[in-house]
């Protein structure tokens, strides 16, 4: 706090404040937006859920951004350093995908939903670090890990969602963050990598500025 000095608190992302950082939310909220006008204009039931981080198996190894698991554990898996962002210490809130469905089934069975904005989250908040540890170790290697002097342009400090308002209606999540990593592990064991997507990866990241180097002044 500039005032005191003191550690503030970060407060959980609810359904109500809305301040999108960057273009990616900004194109989330606008597509909450002309869902939910039309579906009241026209009487068409529509339901926005918003999904903190999903993680699980079949996320696709070859997709520059399908998180942080993705990219932690195609790189231990080809033999290399996972890339971190930051200082590592990042707030993020990660979500199994079985959790998901079952919002998704709940939403299509529950008309209470209709026309409300719900947030579908993992309930608490974990480190970038703390995950890149847990891949390490679901691998059984080293959890030494460096931290990559670089960030990516206009990503949220901290974010974990506020699911209280889904709670209320039965839902929550069942799955930790353990079983989500230790699942993928096992799937991306299975799987035959045809290449390894990490240099590519951030090497695209790279020549679009989306990944940029920590610069000491």
């Amino acid at each position: 706090c500039p005032k005191c000095g003191r550690k503030t608190k970060m407060q959980l992302t609810d359904e109500v404040r809305i301040n999108p950082a960057n273009s990616y939310g900004i194109s989330k909220y606008s597509q909450e937006s002309i869902g939910l006008t039309l579906g009241k204009r026209y009487s068409i039931p529509t339901i926005c859920l918003r999904y903190s981080i999903v993680q699980g198996p079949r996320q696709s190894p070859y997709n520059l951004y399908s998180g942080a698991l993705r990219a932690f554990a195609v790189s231990i898996y080809a033999g290399k350093e996972p890339v971190i962002y930051e200082d590592g210490q990042q707030l993020r809130d990660y979500v199994n995908i079985e959790d998901v469905v079952r919002a998704n089934l709940l939403a299509l069975e529950d008309s209470r939903m209709d026309y409300q904005v719900y947030n579908v989250g993992g309930g608490k908040g974990y480190t970038v670090l703390e995950l890149a540890e847990g891949v390490a170790k679901a691998f059984e290697r080293d959890s030494d890990l460096k931290m990559s002097s670089k960030f990516r342009y206009g990503d949220t400090r901290h974010i974990v969602s506020d699911i209280t308002k889904l709670k209320t209606l039965g839902w929550k999540p069942t799955n930790t963050v353990k079983k989500s990593v230790g699942d993928y592990v096992a799937w991306l064991r299975k799987e035959k990598i045809a290449r390894d997507v990490t240099e590519s990866a951030q090497k695209k990241m790279k020549e679009l500025e989306v990944v940029q180097r920590i610069e000491n002044k």
